[in-house]
């Protein structure tokens, strides 16, 4: 099936190992030019080698999602080097796994900064451009916390996801008018650094497929999302877990 993401240009955030770099992966192969950013210089940079095995185009920027004028360092760089952004997928986040009276106003900030704030200044950086272009795509990278509340996370990592969700809500009806959509996709427990094996095989229990899913199952989904095929989805949020809320 082709994706029409032949020619497109794409701007993926944590991409340095996980989810993100398997969604920049997956992207490449499409025939997508990716620009991977991670505040992991040398895991982006080896990332951005593995894209470019593909045949695309593939950069490393190294940059600091929540800080306002990396973000707007960074998106420059991209366009410098590649052209234009048609799309962004806002994955880098931050778990924190900790009790209520742990959770610190440092440790809130910190949470909501990377997870939410980070998506806001990128996509308010690149929003306009694709509008004015009349085609663009945003996907951001919530999690099932985000709809349920903290099942293993904390509540400012759960509050922070929910808050993505209703970002790409409002997004959603800024573009959507103008060609560009914004949608999200809520995965459970993934195989990623986020978590051990033991956690994750802890989990599977209540997992009614019985595993803990792959960073490629999420990218998979991305990709869809980031299609030509997708044009007639946008506010929505794709739940990748494995049946856990089937109930």
């Amino acid at each position: 099936m082709d994706l029409g993401l032949q020619g497109k240009t794409a701007l993926i955030t944590g991409a340095a190992s996980g989810i993100g770099r398997a969604t920049a992966l997956s992207l490449a192969r499409e025939g997508a030019a990716v620009a991977l950013g991670d505040v992991d210089g040398d895991g982006v940079e080896a990332a951005a080698r593995e894209a470019r095995g593909t045949g695309r185009s593939a950069m490393a920027v190294r940059f600091d999602v929540s800080a306002e004028k990396e973000c707007a360092t960074a998106v420059q760089r991209v366009r410098d080097e590649l052209g234009r952004i048609d799309i962004l997928v806002n994955n880098a986040g931050t778990l924190s796994l900790c009790t209520i009276e742990e959770i610190s106003s440092t440790d809130w900030d910190r949470v909501f900064a990377t997870n939410v704030k980070g998506a806001f200044l990128l996509s308010q950086g690149i929003l306009p451009e694709m509008m004015e272009r009349r085609w663009g795509r945003i996907v951001n990278v919530s999690s099932m916390a985000g709809k349920v509340g903290g099942l293993v996370a904390g509540a400012h990592y759960s509050a922070s996801k929910a808050a993505l969700i209703c970002l790409t809500k409002s997004l959603a009806r800024v573009g959507a008018a103008s060609g560009v959509t914004v949608n999200a996709v809520a995965p459970a427990f993934i195989r990623t650094s986020m978590f051990t094996e033991e956690q994750l095989a802890a989990e599977a229990k209540r997992i009614p497929v019985g595993r803990a899913g792959e960073p490629e199952e999420v990218a998979d989904a991305v990709l869809f999302l980031a299609s030509e095929r997708a044009g007639f989805i946008t506010g929505e949020t794709i739940d990748i877990n494995g049946g856990m809320l089937m109930d």
